[in-house]
């Protein structure tokens, strides 16, 4: 339940530190669905993904929306899953384009931490 493509390091830390056998992506519709949550977004859509796809203490990648993702990592300790995020190092730079605040981050992936 994130908005990126997972990096190769990532991808590595997956398999090896976490010993995962698998990962389990989003169908399309729900990852776009995820990455573009509005008002109208029916946050069942992602809990029914999890329910059907995960077991009793599979990982599950949490990162979006702040409401969502306190909603789903709630959701997901309810059902015996553990949530994890993206730990990172970021370097950010804003600047003012008119009325609008542009930002450019770079994030540098560090490891993966539980909720």
């Amino acid at each position: 339940m994130f908005s990126h493509t997972l990096t190769p390091s990532q991808i590595k830390e997956i398999y090896e530190e976490l010993k995962c056998d698998e990962i389990i992506e989003m169908p399309p519709s729900i990852k776009e669905a995820w990455q573009n949550v509005t008002e109208e977004t029916d946050i069942n859509i992602f809990k029914k993904f999890l329910l059907e796809n995960l077991k009793k203490d599979d990982y599950v990648l949490i990162q979006g929306e702040w409401g969502f993702t306190y909603n789903m990592v709630n959701f997901a300790k309810n059902n015996g899953y553990v949530p994890i995020y993206f730990g990172n190092y970021r370097n950010s730079q804003e600047y003012m384009e008119g009325d609008r605040v542009i930002k450019k981050a770079i994030f540098i992936h560090t490891k993966f931490k539980r909720y």
